[in-house]
């Protein structure tokens, strides 16, 4: 029995293989094998040269933070023992965007363009999200 009372993923086969790294601890991402730009979500087609040539390749976890809002009420009753909390656009430096959760000590004032480091979080035997935390060995 699961009590997590967040709301998870739907994971359908297209994102998978996403979602099975991460359990493994590591950041896959659809990357065009005839341009190598990385893509994500995974799509049919690559948005810069349209081919249909698909690979999953592991990056790095370092990325730059885009945006954020820290949410001082809980929209999901979930997520009451966690306010104050963070809701962050991040940048992968493997030029991908996406949003998640920030982690750790989280000052109430960060500079956008902080840097940050991946922290993969089990929520359930099955599920493990993709959170980011400060990287305080980064200028």
């Amino acid at each position: 029995m699961n009590d997590y009372a967040k709301p998870l993923p739907q994971i359908d086969p297209r994102q998978a293989p996403f979602w099975q790294g991460l359990r493994e601890r590591q950041i896959l991402l659809p990357t065009c094998s005839d341009c190598a730009k990385a893509r994500f979500p995974a799509t049919r087609f690559c948005g810069h040269c349209w081919s249909e040539a698909m690979q999953w390749v592991p990056v790095a976890g370092g990325a730059t933070l885009q945006a954020y809002a820290t949410f001082h009420k809980a929209y999901w009753a979930g997520f009451a023992a966690d306010v104050p909390y963070q809701v962050i656009q991040v940048r992968l430096d493997a030029g991908v965007s996406l949003f998640s959760n920030g982690v750790g000590p989280w000052p109430p004032q960060v500079p956008l363009g902080a840097r940050l480091k991946p922290y993969f979080d089990d929520v359930t035997p099955s599920v493990t999200l993709l959170k980011f935390s400060l990287d305080e060995a980064q200028p």
